[in-house]
């Protein structure tokens, strides 16, 4: 697959004053550089990314900087625009105590206000969301038992590690092997699965005629 940069078919452009706002609270740089790729795509859509404070990047972290953020009006929902609000979370080591579930029972009591808070939790982390845009299987065990970390294994096998510049670009094939491989047990992912692809979809469905154009096979 070659790509077109996508400074050479859309220049970013400055979205409406009436764009559906989506924040995307951020554990780390590599999620944060990730949404911020699709920025600009629109002037319908205005993607937020907000990333995590002092390196304090769990979920009840998360939690509070969103409410604070409101707090202070620097994020700002609409219902008539239908602004949500977005959790990507890892499952790795915050499956330890209540973290995951206490931000799922925050996000459960905002939504009987306010519908448009959601999690997007990968199971161990974000980069089984960067494998799924060039795999359509799961990844097996024996693939991955050789390797120090998960995230090695992905840097591994993208070749030259994945390129938040260019490679975001294949979301839709990310969302559609992302959606076929999940499973869940108690509410929450799978090991292997992830739930980023919900909220790629919102995204995709704002920008996938610019998309299409920036690919070419």
């Amino acid at each position: 697959m070659k790509y077109l940069s996508r400074d050479k078919v859309y220049k970013r452009i400055e979205p409406f004053k009436t764009a559906k706002k989506i924040y995307i609270f951020c554990e780390g740089k590599k999620e944060l550089d990730y949404f911020n790729f699709f920025q600009g795509f629109t002037s319908n859509l205005d993607i937020i990314a907000i990333p995590n404070e002092d390196g304090k990047s769990d979920p009840i972290k998360l939690k509070e900087l969103a409410e604070s953020s409101i707090d202070k009006n620097t994020v700002m929902l609409s219902q008539e625009f239908l602004d949500e609000i977005w959790f990507v979370i890892d499952t790795d080591r915050w499956n330890e105590g209540n973290k995951i579930l206490d931000l799922r029972h925050f996000v459960e009591k905002q939504r009987k206000y306010y519908k448009g808070w959601y999690i997007a939790q990968s199971n161990p982390a974000f980069e089984i969301w960067l494998y799924y845009h060039f795999y359509s299987e799961k990844p097996k065990y024996e693939e991955i038992v050789n390797f120090t970390s998960f995230k090695d294994f992905v840097t591994t096998r993208i070749k030259g590690g994945f390129d938040n510049r260019k490679m975001p670009l294949e979301i839709q094939k990310a969302s559609l092997n992302a959606e076929n491989n999940f499973e869940s047990k108690n509410g929450q992912p799978e090991v292997y699965s992830t739930e980023v692809f919900t909220l790629a979809n919102q995204i995709i469905s704002f920008i996938k005629r610019q998309l299409d154009q920036c690919l070419i096979k």
